[in-house]
């Protein structure tokens, strides 16, 4: 099949791209901005590209035109597909229907952490021999690609709340229908296609009705708003995580569960060192080990909790998988270190909402 990608050179639609390359497809893309490292990665597997939007890039012959959701009404490629009648479907649909179809989908969700929780639960289930395939929205230092197939049954998806194209104002991440989904918080974001908080909600409780009731919902235990997610309903066994203080309490007050009782957390970590670089798990109170990694910061001891469990969620076995944290290498341009000089560290980090 040839393929022709428009916006190929974002970090989904390169993935995307990848994939299909990688199933046999003959593919082909243009994007406004054609620059590496993506257009690098994409020629390097023989993907031709374009610059610039022009009817005259697609080529004759091409079977589907994959739209990504940068793409409007008004652009000359998007109306030569419309008016010649081309097929043409979202990455998301064709990710669903093409790669994640008879596989076991673990899906990250969340206004915040899903690149590197992404990574590092394709990076786990790798150190457990499963050979997961993965979509993520940056390039995993462990892997040095944003996407590959893999072999095995599980395939590890970044899941976007964003609308998933001008045709389908669906988010992105209902079309992935997953056996596990992690949520890992919500926050305002998105303010050019979400009113509110109540708007994000929604999206997220949609994502919550399709996961199915022998599959596992991995939640932030602390996060209110998801808390409230939660007590739209659901049919999928809950497993909560959040960090908790040397006398095995939460360092946060937990919200109110579903059914209004007091909420607790099934997967815990406890600081062992402030920069949290090293901590203790446990799950349901029982310690698992030590954690001993080169990431920092709190919101990466839940990011790793979020993985942990999932992975657990699928049949691994959680205290074997703890040495694999210490060889992670975070993606780029989270937390990336560029070098120090000094006495003073460089970080490239990719953060760009307000509590990021």
């Amino acid at each position: 099949m040839r393929l022709h990608i428009l916006g190929i050179c974002g970090t989904f639609m390169g993935g995307v791209a990848a994939l299909a390359r990688e199933l046999g497809h003959t593919v082909e893309g243009s994007d406004q901005n054609v620059y590496p490292p993506m257009s690098t990665q994409l020629e390097a597997l023989g993907i031709a590209l374009a610059s610039g939007y022009s009817p005259s890039s697609l080529s004759v012959g091409v079977d589907e035109v994959i739209v990504g959701n940068a793409l409007s009404r008004g652009n000359p490629s998007v109306e030569h597909v419309l008016d010649a009648g081309l097929r043409y479907s979202s990455g998301a649909q064709w990710l669903s229907e093409h790669v994640l179809r008879g596989r076991e989908t673990l899906a990250v969700a969340g206004t915040h952490g899903k690149t590197t929780t992404t990574a590092l639960l394709a990076w786990l289930l790798e150190s457990a021999g499963r050979d997961p395939g993965f979509l993520v929205g940056g390039v995993p230092g462990n892997f040095g690609v944003s996407a590959r197939l893999g072999s095995g049954r599980e395939f590890v998806v970044e899941a976007d709340e964003y609308d998933t194209a001008f045709f389908d104002k669906r988010s992105k991440f209902v079309h992935y229908r997953p056996t596990v989904a992690v949520l890992n918080n919500l926050e305002y974001d998105h303010a050019d296609i979400f009113p509110d908080v109540a708007a994000i909600q929604r999206q997220f409780h949609h994502l919550v009705r399709i996961v199915p009731g022998r599959g596992r919902l991995i939640v932030n235990g602390e996060d209110a708003a998801l808390a409230e997610v939660l007590a739209m309903g659901g049919w999928t066994p809950v497993e909560r995580f959040g960090i908790v203080d040397a006398a095995g309490q939460p360092e946060v007050a937990l919200p109110a569960s579903p059914g209004g009782g007091a909420a607790s957390l099934d997967w815990t970590a406890r600081m062992l060192a402030a920069d949290g670089s090293r901590f203790v798990v446990a799950h349901r109170g029982v310690a698992l080990g030590t954690v001993e990694w080169p990431l920092v910061g709190r919101h990466n001891v839940m990011n790793a909790l979020a993985a942990l469990a999932a992975a657990a969620a699928v049949g691994c076995e959680a205290t074997a998988l703890l040495p694999a944290f210490a060889a992670f290498a975070s993606a780029k341009r989270r937390l990336e270190v560029i070098g120090s000089a000094r006495g003073v560290t460089v970080y490239d980090d990719f953060a760009h909402h307000p509590t990021a």
